[in-house]
């Protein structure tokens, strides 16, 4: 069993992800890992724009109707499954399905995973061995990285993360404060931060490099998301 699963995560997933990042290394300029890093945060988002775009999509429609929302479930005169129903009624035409809006993120944690094995051992000579015949061989990778050694932890490239992923969370939270929200909620903002510069201080800060790329990348589509949005009637 643990043979079976081993080879279906390093065929699977491994091998074509470590190739293709090799491939990456191999055509990017220098070659730089930093760059291979940040090239691939953009490929990954890019190939599940879609996903991005349609969550951006529903969380606009249930901060619309969040409002309804919360006056049946404030509702005592129904009963919980009257309200279930209410609810269900409300957000069914919406099409909303949490599985594909949470598809971007489970494919950004796929890759991070593979990446922690790749940074240590695929980058060194004795991980070489999984390479596809048409991918070449690197050599000693250049981890450098505007003074930075990727294949290490950062401080500072964790704090920079973290500062990025907080100014995010922040905007996402503003977006739907007037709508209430649990004690959690209201701390998400905080808490996801601080939680990604704990755990970014012990891993290879290539994964720190690849998360600020990944909320950038978020900064821009939401900003032309909300710049090509209609504006209401009569608004300036």
């Amino acid at each position: 069993m643990f043979d079976l699963f081993y080879s279906l995560w390093l065929k699977g997933l491994y091998q074509p992800i470590y190739n293709l990042v090799i491939f990456t290394y191999n055509i990017s300029p220098g070659p730089s890992f930093g760059l291979t890093i940040i090239g691939l945060a953009i490929l990954i988002r890019f190939l599940f724009l879609y996903f991005t775009l349609l969550g951006y999509k529903h969380e606009e429609q249930l901060v619309q109707v969040q409002p309804t929302i919360n006056r049946i479930e404030k509702d005592n005169s129904l009963s919980n499954k009257e309200k279930l129903a209410k609810i269900s009624a409300i957000t069914k035409p919406l099409g909303v399905n949490p599985l594909l809006s949470s598809l971007p993120l489970f494919a950004q944690l796929v890759f991070l995973g593979v990446l922690y094995q790749i940074i240590q051992v695929g980058i060194y000579s004795n991980g070489f061995g999984n390479l596809y015949r048409f991918v070449s061989h690197p050599g000693e990778i250049n981890t450098q990285f505007f003074g930075f050694n990727l294949a290490h932890p950062s401080i500072l490239l964790a704090l920079i993360a973290a500062g990025v992923l907080l100014t995010e969370r922040i905007w996402e939270y503003n977006e739907k404060k007037e709508i209430g929200g649990t004690f959690a909620q209201k701390w998400d903002p905080l808490i996801w931060p601080l939680g990604t510069f704990i755990i970014l201080l012990i891993l290879p800060s290539a994964k720190a490099v690849f998360l600020i790329t990944s909320v950038v990348f978020s900064f821009v589509i939401k900003s032309i998301v909300q710049v090509s949005k209609p504006k209401p009637a009569g608004a300036k």
